[in-house]
């Protein structure tokens, strides 16, 4: 271990009881394996399009020359070779801006207390209209870590989720081979039973397999209309969507049934087998011809393409029947999944089923549950957690990185800037933008892969089956920003909105001003200038802050305006920093710090460039941070699924310099 990391264990176990753990390093073929460089030529026909993009992630990690807590560096003085004082923060918004103001007491009152009212007012704590000082830190805090080519900060390292029943890409055929057996008809490899919680543990007791004279099957499926919603072989039975009843029905072998699905080339229906047991009929009441008790489970409707509901035989009453735990980690992982439907939510329906609900599950070679769901095609988790699709070293808890340094670490020690609330100037009525209801507010969905994961040259050949997902060797894209672009409202103000996907907000308008502060103490001069580099971008650039980023909301143009304390004299003259003044340092000035950090990045990445802004990752952010109105929205916009799914052909996000390109000069 070197000497940093070694000074780093000891404050760590000394101060906190902390034992860390280093990442082991990569080597050259892992490295290689973990592909970091996204495509850069994407063909028209097979470019997507969306309000974000990512800034690349950095293959070298530049760390903390000191490390808080030791030497000059400590927190029970102020240090003469650092930095302390404040950065006054004029704050212009060129875009509405909306946060969202919370409820006071008198409020929750007068609503009777719901839990899901939402304030549309913009956040304003004691009628005070501010920009929080944790919104500020936030925003600043990940320019930083871009900018001083930090550690990849804050990620959720979950297993997520996927379904790819029609997929067009490698995603559908590596659905079906876990999925379905295609050699025998697309026979189901999915295993039925019952999910039942057990004290604080949840356990699922397997179906029988019948009939036992063919080898055995506890799945079959039956036919519904799909107008009147009514089960075939009944006069009125019917299955809500993502519902079961108990039915009885009388068992039979699984056979190959022919379906007929469109062929959109040869403009005709093509005749192709699947093999499951098909019932007849199914009753509410045991009978001659309805001898077996099982479940009828009902899916989400796909269009007016379903037409069969599943069918499990229940768990067999034997005493050596044993049923198979479900891990915490495949419970988590089911938790975690945001994209599936309220409705089809197992462990929800626990706590109303409480004698257990039928579900479909797959078991691995060792006979444990990897995934498990409300119907025969469920989504699975991905075999890689995101953080696999990180290097090592963007992730090494050993290292202390600037913005580490800067901003502190929960579990380290304390960080040494101060963000305060940033105030409105002036405020009257007319700052404010009438209650708009917001265009459909859609949440991040890394799920969609062709977005979210570098894709290579490779990939591309033979799109899209061959595109990387989370199972591949490819990296995440990287940090994640949103383009500045027009404000987008909802054309209908007064409408009904719904809750789920859409907000009513009150912004501030455009070309109002805000004034905060951000106080810092013992910072080095690359520390300073890194804080500043973040907060004074190029004359063209603006911050995005706030909610309906979008939508076009949160365009923000910051002017810092430094004030350095001289320490020493303050407590020899009482009046000697009153007021603090910025030329109590004429020769340290914002460009002075900016250009010691930027001086520092380059060197420690071995950059040939002489401007920080010049460096091909840096392009990629400074693309995205220009504030351009003459910047055409089609760019930038949601994809749509109707009329057209303009998602169905899994199209690849190209590079922030490929969808708009910076001047030559640039």
């Amino acid at each position: 271990m070197s000497d940093w990391k070694e000074s780093l264990a000891k404050i760590a176990k000394k101060n906190f009881g902390l034992t860390l753990v280093p990442h082991r390093e990569l080597s050259q073929i892992e490295k290689e394996a973990l592909k970091l460089n996204h495509v850069n030529h994407i063909s028209s026909g097979k470019q997507a399009k969306a309000p974000y993009n990512f800034i690349p992630l950095n293959d070298k990690v530049v760390m903390s020359k000191e490390l808080p807590g030791e030497g000059e560096c400590t927190f029970d003085r102020y240090h003469k070779s650092k930095n302390t004082g404040y950065i006054k923060l004029t704050i212009k918004t060129e875009t509405p801006l909306y946060i969202r103001d919370t409820l006071d007491k008198d409020e929750v009152q007068l609503n009777d207390g719901e839990k899901n009212l939402i304030n549309p007012d913009f956040f304003s704590p004691g009628k005070k209209i501010r920009i929080p000082g944790s919104s500020l830190r936030g925003m600043i805090r990940t320019m930083v870590e871009m900018l001083s080519f930090g550690k990849f900060g804050f990620f959720d390292n979950k297993r997520l989720c996927f379904r790819g029943v029609a997929d067009r890409s490698r995603l559908g055929s590596d659905y079906k081979d876990i999925m379905i057996d295609e050699k025998d008809n697309c026979f189901p490899n999915i295993k039925a039973g019952i999910l039942k919680k057990l004290n604080q543990s949840y356990v699922i007791y397997p179906s029988k397999s019948l009939p036992v004279g063919s080898g055995g099957t506890q799945i079959y499926r039956i036919n519904f209309d799909k107008t009147t919603k009514i089960v075939d072989g009944t006069t009125g039975f019917v299955v809500p969507c993502f519902e079961f009843r108990d039915v009885y029905f009388k068992p039979l072998k699984p056979q190959p049934h022919t379906h007929y699905r469109w062929n959109n080339y040869k403009k005709v229906n093509e005749p192709y087998k699947l093999k499951y047991a098909k019932l007849a009929s199914v009753s509410d009441t045991k009978d001659a011809q309805h001898p077996q008790k099982g479940f009828i489970i009902a899916s989400g409707e796909f269009g007016t393409k379903k037409h069969l509901h599943w069918v499990i035989n229940e768990p067999d009453s034997k005493p050596d029947n044993k049923y198979i735990p479900v891990d915490e980690r495949v419970i988590k992982e089911y938790k975690d999944d945001s994209s599936r439907d309220e409705g089809a939510d197992l462990l929800e329906k626990l706590k109303v089923y409480k004698s257990g609900v039928p579900c479909f599950y797959i078991l691995n070679d060792r006979n444990e549950v990897t995934s498990f769901g409300h119907t025969g095609m469920f989504r699975l988790a991905y075999e890689k957690t995101i953080g696999e699709h990180i290097p090592p070293e963007l992730q090494d808890e050993t290292k202390v990185d600037i913005v580490e340094a800067i901003f502190g670490n929960e579990k380290k020690f304390a960080g040494r800037v101060f963000f305060e609330d940033a105030f409105l100037q002036k405020p009257t009525d007319d700052d404010y933008e009438e209650v708009r209801i917001s265009k459909t507010l859609l949440g991040p969905k890394p799920t969609t892969f062709q977005h979210y994961l570098v894709q290579t040259e490779e990939n591309l050949n033979n799109h899209p089956r061959n595109l990387a997902h989370y199972n591949s060797s490819n990296a995440i894209r990287g940090n994640k920003l949103y383009w500045h672009k027009s404000a987008q409202w909802e054309k209908d103000n007064q409408k009904e909105f719904n809750p789920k996907i859409e907000i009513q907000m009150r912004p501030i308008k455009s070309g109002r001003t805000f004034i905060g502060k951000v106080r810092f103490e013992n910072l080095s001069d690359i520390e300073l200038g890194a804080l500043l580099f973040a907060l004074e971008l190029p004359p063209d650039c603006c911050h995005k802050l706030g909610m309906g980023k979008p939508l076009g909301l949160g365009s923000v143009r910051i002017t810092p305006t430094l004030i350095l304390s001289d320490r020493k004299k303050r407590y020899t003259d009482l009046f000697t920093e009153w007021p603090l003044k910025e030329s109590a340092f004429p020769n340290k000035g914002i460009a002075y710090f900016k250009g010691k950090f930027e001086k520092h990045i380059l060197e420690e990445i071995k950059e040939t460039k002489t401007k920080l802004w010049k460096v091909d990752r840096m392009k990629e952010l400074k693309t995205m941070l220009i504030f351009d109105k003459s910047r055409s929205d089609e760019k930038t916009r949601y994809m749509t699924i109707e009329p057209d799914n303009e998602f169905k052909e899994r199209k690849v996000l190209p590079k922030p310099t490929n969808v708009h390109p910076l001047p030559a000069e640039q």
